[in-house]
């Protein structure tokens, strides 16, 4: 029952934060309440699994672990999103921008079904819902024109018939283990699938125009909170299908993906200016980065990837949030304060210590510093490069001119600078000490029998 009532738990914050827009601090209320909720469940919530039309929805250990990170930078997220507030009206556009934290709540409660039930087919349907239901925060920018919006939903579609494939042709295989073309198919349809999903280069065109569509925070939940769910699918197909990593090039697809994802993402990144389209390149950089963890097929470097991961979700909700408060706070203290967020989260995504990255990084480099001293060059390069759009983007809010502070307390910014704040310190508090993160991950790690 404890997945069913994080569900509901989802989808009511959502119909609240929906119906409270107009009025701020109930919005923050809301919020708080159902943050306090999910991670009561989380913690006080019982494993036994819950059967929906024959299928079992289990909070295990390997989905609390998952869970726990996904719903509170969900909810975070969802903190942030008052910031952006305006004056209410019933202008389309307004109502979108006032209830952001619905639309991220309802987006939760299909990613929670997609981590927890054990039907791989069913799983990836409602990874997909979620990913669509993100897409209502979408506003097209021209008339007339198909937008990014539109071309992710044609391309989610594209996706996620490739997995579907894939998964029947996994329920095939055993059948006939003679056939190995099947195993070949089955790689070029996850390969396909998931790629498109992830953005993983080449496949990322359509996160460029999506971003134009979409909020800031809409950005870094897709590619902080829905996107994962993708890779934990993947790590769990790999953990239960010992044929598809011992048979297949799925390794090398997995190597070859991170390694181009990861400096093309740095290369966009470079010369761009628009926060939407900034934030997801730079996520580009540590995903590529949690590819090649995977791909190494050992368990330091399983390891790195996934500390990888849940830095990298910490590091863009962090660039997220400083970003609302520079749009929409000119304030002198709030500008100080977002440029903070985005330099912190900046250093996160760019794997620069005391973040927890840094130790992740270090894990993966050590597999291939020896053997791939080309591959390690050009991640090195990538860091640099995220680093250095990091320092720009903070330089121009430090020297753009902005009026003396407000004498008027306002209670939302200052407690989306604590939350701020929270952020920071768990950043470096795991970074000073990634034994702790290591020590917590070591057990989903040992389960995984194709690691080496």
């Amino acid at each position: 029952m404890s997945v069913l009532l994080l569900v509901i738990v989802c989808l009511v914050a959502g119909i609240a934060v929906r119906f409270l827009r107009r009025w701020l601090r109930l919005v923050v209320l809301a919020t708080f309440v159902s943050a306090l909720a999910l991670g009561a469940i989380l913690a006080f919530g019982s494993a036994a699994p819950f059967y929906f039309f024959g299928r079992a929805l289990a909070l295990d250990l390997s989905a609390r672990a998952f869970l726990i990170p996904a719903l509170a930078l969900g909810a975070t997220l969802a903190f942030f999103a008052p910031l952006n507030f305006e004056t209410a009206s019933d202008s389309f556009a307004q109502i979108l921008v006032n209830s952001q934290g619905a639309f991220l709540f309802w987006g939760l409660a299909p990613l929670v079904i997609a981590v927890t039930i054990d039907s791989f087919p069913l799983a990836i349907f409602f990874w997909a819902l979620g990913l669509i239901v993100l897409m209502l925060l979408a506003q097209p920018r021209r008339e007339g024109s198909v937008g990014g919006a539109a071309q992710f939903i044609l391309v989610t579609v594209i996706a996620v018939s490739s997995l579907l494939l894939a998964s029947r042709i996994m329920d095939l295989y055993p059948l006939t283990p003679e056939n190995v073309e099947l195993i070949r198919t089955t790689v070029i349809l996850l390969a396909l699938g998931l790629g498109i999903l992830l953005a993983v280069a080449p496949f990322h065109v359509w996160l460029g125009p999506l971003a134009d569509e979409m909020p800031t925070l809409g950005v870094a939940f897709l590619v902080g909170v829905a996107q994962p769910v993708g890779v934990w699918l993947l790590f769990q197909r790999m953990n239960n299908l010992f044929w598809l990593t011992d048979k297949s090039p799925l390794f090398t697809v997995l190597l070859f993906g991170g390694a181009l994802t990861a400096p093309v993402g740095a290369l966009l990144a470079l010369g761009e200016h628009r926060d939407g389209r900034l934030l997801a390149y730079l996520a580009l950089v540590s995903l590529g980065h949690v590819l090649i963890g995977l791909g190494l097929d050992t368990q330091l470097a399983t390891l790195g990837a996934l500390t990888a991961l849940l830095d990298r979700a910490c590091g863009v909700a962090l660039v997220a949030g400083g970003l609302a408060f520079v749009r929409h706070h000119p304030e002198r203290r709030w500008q100080l304060i977002g440029a903070g967020a985005i330099l912190f989260g900046g250093m996160a995504l760019a794997g620069i210590p005391p973040a927890p990255s840094f130790a992740a990084r270090w894990a993966l480099y050590r597999e291939f510093a020896a053997t791939n001293a080309a591959l390690l060059a050009t991640l090195l390069a990538s860091n640099a490069v995220v680093l250095i759009v990091v320092v720009r983007v903070v330089w121009d809010i430090l020297n753009a001119p902005a009026p003396e502070n407000a004498d008027a307390f306002r209670l939302v910014p200052w407690l989306s600078a604590a939350l701020v704040a929270v952020l920071v310190v768990a950043l470096v508090v795991v970074g000073l000490a990634p034994q702790m993160l290591a020590s917590a991950l070591s057990q989903i790690i040992e389960t995984a029998r194709y690691l080496k």
